[in-house]
């Protein structure tokens, strides 16, 4: 948890120090999909989870076609009766294909809130979607976010878990 909490203070500190003219905050939220993926030896199975999530964001110009857009979100999903939440961070880069279409890419850092044994809370992953904006305010948005992290701790050779996300939602700027 500490990792997580260094990564947003960095984020949110460089954040800070962006031009204020250049920069736009908001709020975001939608449909959210966890897929939890265990593969070991070639053979391979997975559980899905649904729920929403909703979240804040900074959104910075870098250029004239390539905005850089931290977020901080809370995601919960539901599945037979049980609940799981996650804090999930995405630092997503944002190339404008044209005015109001725009590709996304970037890291995304999630952290598991409650305790699970053997399963590390801490994960990285590699998310990647596409935006439309309605409006100057509102926009919509679907990404894919890739589990890099084995998730199971201590794993024995050749088994791993990993997380998989969907998203997709709509936001609204400040």
């Amino acid at each position: 948890m500490k990792k997580l909490f260094f990564i947003a203070m960095i984020l949110f500190a460089s954040i800070g120090t962006a031009n204020s003219q250049n920069s736009q905050f908001g709020a975001s939220g939608g449909f959210y999909n966890l897929s939890v993926k265990a593969s070991n030896s070639g053979f391979s199975a997975s559980a899905d989870a649904s729920g929403f999530y909703a979240g804040v964001f900074g959104e910075f110009v870098l250029s004239e076609s390539l905005n850089l857009q931290p977020e901080i979100q809370l995601a919960m999903t539901f599945s037979d009766g049980e609940s799981s939440e996650q804090i999930v961070l995405p630092v997503m880069f944002k190339y404008y294909v044209s005015e109001k279409f725009n590709v996304q890419a970037g890291p995304q850092f999630d952290l598991i809130l409650e305790d699970s044994p053997g399963v590390n809370n801490f994960g990285l992953g590699l998310g990647f979607g596409a935006g439309y904006e309605f409006s100057d305010k509102f926009f919509a948005s679907g990404r894919y976010g890739l589990g890099l992290t084995n998730r199971l701790e201590d794993a024995p050779s050749g088994v791993n878990v990993k997380f998989n996300t969907i998203q997709i939602g709509f936001g609204y700027r400040f």
